[in-house]
């Protein structure tokens, strides 16, 4: 489609709205709504990350504030106006069709979604289970390994809190010791993060902990090749992909990871209230579930997916969160991330009052997520300051390891936002 074509047609789809009716009973046609259809039509080049015709059309998709800039998509993302309508309508048929949906249909709508998810992840879908966010993915396996006194793990330094968290309350109940890698912020080569980790690897370790993009500053690890050395050693690696997945091109299948946690409201964009959970096969047997479960055998990747009465709609929706994606292309909405971090940070990482605390030498080392920090103020202070007087939302990071404001722009986010943000840093000087 040309350019002119694909933005007048979008244009008068986005001034339709809404593109279906919440009575519809074809929720599951693959076409999807016509704005997808547009961006799948769209003569995509190598070009198209910072085409701006392009992404103002896929701006006009999205819902945000008028009156302040969101600047802090991490928590989570909002969804394209498709997402939003798909999920409306899915709760709007399950509401009326009640128990007769959750006994009848239920179990194979999820179903069809968790092998949609699987090809999507690169993973067998028989080693993969939905559940609700990455921290009831994590503790899962955490809480529900088989633990003896004495076992080690190696955790990071800048791991999300809820993950140490879980293993300290294994430390109280089983007596297992935690090691911690210190990962330095701004590492000179790969080597440097892989033996922060490898070096604490004892014939004791059992499990290592990777988080694979730090939420604390971006900073993206180099998870393959720890996965790798880790498994030479004997070690089993469970990997945080809160905010890989979706946001960089690389399906967490490929990572040959024995478990896997993420959450799917974040870069996938799905309402609140989907995760996933991968479990290597071979695992699977040893690992008690969250929630006891016996509808599935011990060694079935489904036992791990049990919480009782749960909202259908928000895991059916993965597959309309997943169209839109798709429609864009991984690897593009990488491209545009990157492009958005680096439009904004190149304009104030040589300020003399600016420190950047995520690693930018390696363009592999982040995407989307910068953490900033400005002379004289708290990360407190900094994210009240460009709040209350420019009305920029980011949020404070006030970590051992880590001090400053983490930005997080998204798919939406336009130019004149991101000059807003670095017009306001160089006036804090």
């Amino acid at each position: 489609m040309e350019r002119k074509s694909f933005i007048t047609n979008s244009c008068i789809l986005l001034t339709g709205m809404p593109f279906q009716s919440l009575a519809t009973n074809n929720l599951d046609n693959e076409a999807s709504l016509p704005e997808i259809s547009s961006l799948l039509n769209y003569s995509k080049t190598e070009e198209t990350y910072k085409d701006e015709e392009f992404w103002s059309v896929v701006r006009a998709m999205f819902r945000f504030p008028s009156d302040y800039i969101n600047l802090e998509n991490g928590y989570f993302s909002p969804q394209p106006m498709s997402t939003v309508q798909f999920h409306q309508a899915k709760e709007f048929d399950i509401n009326k069709r009640t128990s007769w949906f959750m006994r009848v249909e239920q179990q194979e709508a999820v179903e069809k979604t968790r092998t949609a998810l699987a090809k999507f992840l690169a993973c067998d879908a028989e080693e993969l289970a939905i559940t609700r966010n990455t921290t009831e993915s994590l503790n899962t396996i955490i809480s529900g390994y088989p633990w003896k006194k004495g076992d080690e793990v190696i955790l990071g330094n800048q791991d999300y809190g809820s993950m140490v968290a879980a293993f300290e309350q294994q430390a109280k109940r089983y007596g297992i010791v935690i090691k911690t890698a210190q990962i330095p912020l701004h590492p000179e080569s790969d080597e440097e993060v892989i033996q922060s980790f490898i070096s604490l690897i004892t014939p004791k370790t059992k499990i290592l902990l990777l988080t694979h993009m730090i939420n604390l500053s971006g900073q993206i690890l180099p998870a393959r090749k720890i996965i790798e050395a880790a498994h030479a050693k004997g070690v089993e690696v469970m990997v945080d992909a809160a905010h890989s997945v979706a946001q960089i091109d690389l399906a967490p299948g490929l990572l040959d990871a024995d478990y896997v946690g993420a959450s799917l409201h974040k870069w996938l964009c799905n309402p609140l209230g989907a995760g996933i959970l991968m479990v290597k096969k071979k695992h699977i047997l040893k690992i008690w579930p969250l929630f006891g479960d016996d509808d599935f055998p011990d060694d079935n990747i489904r036992k791990f997916q049990h919480q009782g009465t749960r909202a259908v709609q928000t895991v059916l929706s993965i597959n309309e969160a997943i169209r839109f994606h798709e429609a864009i292309g991984s690897a593009l909405k990488e491209k545009r991330l990157r492009y958005l971090k680096n439009y904004w940070v190149n304009k104030v990482k040589n300020l003399p009052h600016v420190t950047i605390n995520t690693p930018l030498k390696r363009e592999e080392s982040s995407c989307a997520i910068v953490n900033f920090s400005v002379r004289n103020y708290t990360p407190q202070q900094l994210a009240s300051k460009l709040y209350d007087e420019f009305k920029i939302f980011t949020v404070a990071i006030d970590h051992p390891h880590i001090k400053g404001v983490r930005v997080t722009p998204h798919l939406y986010t336009a130019l004149p936002d991101l000059d807003a943000l670095s017009q306001a840093v160089e006036k804090l000087g």
